[in-house]
């Protein structure tokens, strides 16, 4: 079996891509989450300012 050079270009970027595609994806879609986590954290937040005191605890 002959190895060629493209083979080992194939594998580099394969090894280095792959990895650095995959965070990108990651960094992309948990940026999105974290905003509605940050939205959702202020209403709860609201809402405890509102409710405070008023709860009672048996």
């Amino acid at each position: 079996m002959e190895w060629d050079i493209a083979d080992g270009w194939v594998w580099a970027l394969v090894i280095v891509g792959g990895p650095l595609l995959l965070g990108l994806f990651m960094y992309v879609f948990s940026g999105r989450r974290n905003r509605l986590n940050r939205v959702e954290r202020e209403v709860s937040e609201k809402g405890a300012h509102e409710n405070w005191g008023k709860e009672r605890i048996h």
